[in-house]
């Protein structure tokens, strides 16, 4: 299956849970879950597209994006639609 770069972004943070905040850059480097430079845009995007599912903060200039881990029944379809374990 094929991802969109908002679907490798919400796939990481789902799986990453020990992670607390995430920052663009962190989809700027070398890895499964790169996405480049247009990742802050993403992340907006999946802002809008899940205003529930995320708490947002600020780490010195940056945006930092939460999941809102009671958002149960959203991260339960989420996690079924990507095959999360």
């Amino acid at each position: 299956m094929k991802f969109t770069q908002c679907d490798k972004i919400l796939i990481a943070m789902l799986k990453n849970s020990g992670i607390d905040n995430w920052v663009a850059t962190d989809f700027m480097t070398a890895s499964d879950y790169f996405v480049g430079y247009e990742a802050s845009a993403r992340m907006s995007d999946l802002l809008r597209m899940y205003p529930e599912l995320f708490i947002v903060g600020k780490r010195d200039k940056f945006r930092t994006l939460s999941i809102n881990w009671e958002e149960k029944e959203l991260i339960k379809e989420l996690k079924n639609k990507y095959e999360i374990i």
